[in-house]
C-alpha cells in the first residue's frame, strides 16, 4: 500500500482542488495506485500517474524532485521519503518539465512503460520538447495548451471508455466538421486517463458571447432588436449545428427506442432528482406537485426516440470559430457515474441545456452589473430560446413539447441544487425559471 494512504499532505491538496469539489480540510485515501515511472527520480525528476481512491478514482499525476521549487509552489503536494531519500513532490500538470514527460508518449518513437497505452489516430504526433501553457478556468478535469493541441487530463475516473473519447473518436472518423478534432489519448487498462484533440486558437467561448449580447441592452441607445450584436442569428446557427451533431451521433452511435417501461424508470430518476432539490431549498416543495404533474405527462409520450447525447450542453460547451460553431467536451456531467453518462437518452436533454444555460447568460450578467432584471433581459431570453430551437428545426408538438418541459424543470432543479451548494446568489436564476415553467 501506498504511503500516501497514511499521511495527510495529499489528502489535503485534494481537498483544496475545485476539480475534487468541495470538501473538509483532508479526504480520507483509501488506495493508491501508482503507475510506472515514465523518468527516474533518482536523476533528478521523477514522474508518473498516481491513480487514488478517495471516495471516487481521481487522476494524480505527480513529480518527484530532490530540491525544493518556490516556482511550482501552487502544486506543491509535500515531501515523501523514497529509499531513504527525501523528495519534494508536485501536481505534476502544475510543473511544466513534467507536463512534458507525461505527453512523450506521444512523440514519434518514443517507448512507453507496460502499463500506459498512448493511442494516436493516424497522421498525429508531438513535437520532442515542445512548451505547453496550463489552462486554469476549468473546474472537472485540466487541461494543457501544447503547440496546435490541446491536451485534457481527467481528474475523476471510472474503467469503461470515457464517453468524450468514445463520441469524438466516432465523429472525427466521420469527418464531423462541427467538433474540434481528437487526435490521441492515454489509457492504462481500461481506464482513460487523457485525450489530445485540436486546439481551436481564434475560437470564441459561447458563454462569454452570449454575455456581451446582453450587457449590450444595459446601454439606453442599444436595445435589442436594434442592436448590431444580438444574438438571435448565432443561436438559429447554433441550434442548426447542434441538430446536425445529433444527426452524425445516430450515424455512427447506437439508437434505441423508449416504451412505457423506460419512460417509468426515466419519471422515476426525475422525481428522484426533484427529492433532492426539496431537501436541498424549502422553496422547490411549493412547487413539487406541479413538478411531478408535468413528469407523470410523459405517460402520454411513447415511444421515445433516443441516441447518445451530449448530456451537458451548454453555451460553455461551445466555441464560434471562422467557419462556424463547434461542440465541443462530450463527457457529459463528470460527477455522475460512467453508466449514466452513456445511457441513451432524448435529444430534448441537450436542448433543455442550452435553454437553461441561454437563460442564465442573460441572468448573471445582471447580478454581475447589480442591475434588476428588466424587459430587455427577459425578451433577449425569449427571443434566443426561439431562435435556438428554431435553427435546430424543434417541432412543437404535444409530446415534443412535454417532454422538453420535463427536461427543463429537470435542469432547473439540478441547477437549484448546485447553487445552493456552491453559489446561493445565483439560487434565484433557476427558482425563477421554475416559476415560469410551472
Amino acid at each position: 500500500m501506498s504511503e500516501w494512504t497514511e499521511r495527510t499532505e495529499l489528502s489535503a491538496y485534494l481537498a483544496r482542488q475545485r476539480w475534487f469539489g468541495e470538501g473538509e480540510d483532508e479526504v480520507p485515501i483509501t488506495d493508491v495506485s501508482e503507475l510506472e515511472w515514465l523518468s527516474d527520480p533518482t536523476e533528478g525528476l521523477g514522474v508518473r500517474f498516481e491513480l487514488v481512491v478517495a471516495g471516487g478514482l481521481y487522476n494524480v499525476p505527480l513529480s518527484y524532485r530532490q530540491h525544493p521549487r518556490e516556482d511550482l509552489s501552487y502544486g506543491f503536494v509535500g515531501a515523501v521519503s523514497l529509499n531513504g531519500e527525501v523528495f519534494y513532490v508536485y501536481d505534476a500538470l502544475h510543473d511544466p518539465e513534467a507536463r512534458g514527460i507525461l505527453l512523450q508518449g506521444f512523440v514519434a518513437g518514443m517507448d512507453s512503460p507496460s502499463d500506459i497505452d498512448y493511442s494516436r489516430l493516424e497522421g498525429f504526433s508531438l513535437e520532442a520538447d515542445a512548451d505547453s501553457v496550463l489552462m486554469s478556468a476549468e473546474q472537472s478535469n485540466t487541461s494543457v495548451i501544447v503547440g496546435d493541441n490541446l491536451v485534457k487530463f481527467f481528474r475523476k475516473l471510472a474503467p469503461g471508455r470515457n464517453p468524450d473519447i468514445e463520441i469524438q473518436a466516432a465523429l472525427t472518423r466521420l469527418g464531423s466538421e462541427e467538433i474540434s478534432p481528437l487526435l490521441g489519448w492515454i489509457s492504462s487498462g481500461d481506464i482513460d486517463l487523457a485525450m489530445v484533440g485540436v486546439f481551436q486558437r481564434s475560437a470564441t467561448d459561447g458563454w462569454e458571447s452570449a454575455r456581451t449580447s446582453v450587457r449590450a441592452l444595459q446601454d439606453d441607445e442599444m436595445r435589442a432588436r436594434d442592436a448590431g450584436g444580438d444574438f438571435a442569428g448565432e443561436c438559429e446557427r447554433l441550434g442548426l449545428t447542434l441538430a446536425v451533431v445529433h444527426e452524425q451521433m445516430r450515424q455512427t452511435l447506437p439508437t434505441a427506442s423508449w416504451d412505457a417501461p423506460e419512460v417509468a424508470a426515466l419519471v422515476r430518476r426525475l422525481n428522484a432528482r426533484l427529492d433532492r432539490a426539496i431537501d436541498m431549498h424549502d422553496t422547490v416543495v411549493t412547487y413539487a406537485d406541479r413538478v411531478r404533474a408535468a413528469y407523470a405527462a410523459l405517460d402520454s409520450v411513447t415511444p421515445v426516440p433516443v441516441q447518445r447525447v451530449h448530456g451537458d450542453f451548454h453555451l460553455g460547451q461551445t466555441l464560434r470559430t471562422t467557419s462556424g460553431w463547434m461542440i465541443i467536451d462530450f463527457e457529459g456531467e463528470p460527477a455522475q457515474p460512467l453508466e449514466d453518462r452513456v445511457r441513451l437518452d432524448s435529444v430534448s436533454r441537450d436542448l433543455a441545456g442550452m435553454l437553461r444555460s441561454l437563460d442564465y447568460a442573460a441572468h448573471s450578467v445582471t447580478i454581475a452589473l447589480g442591475v434588476e432584471d428588466n424587459e430587455y433581459v427577459d425578451d433577449w431570453v425569449r427571443r434566443n430560446r426561439i431562435a435556438f430551437l428554431n435553427g435546430y428545426g424543434f417541432e412543437a408538438s404535444d409530446s415534443a413539447v412535454t417532454l422538453l418541459r420535463a427536461y427543463e424543470i429537470d435542469k432547473a432543479l439540478y441547477e437549484v441544487v448546485y447553487e445552493s451548494n456552491y453559489r446561493p446568489d445565483w439560487v434565484d436564476i433557476p427558482l425563477r425559471a421554475l416559476n415560469r415553467l410551472l
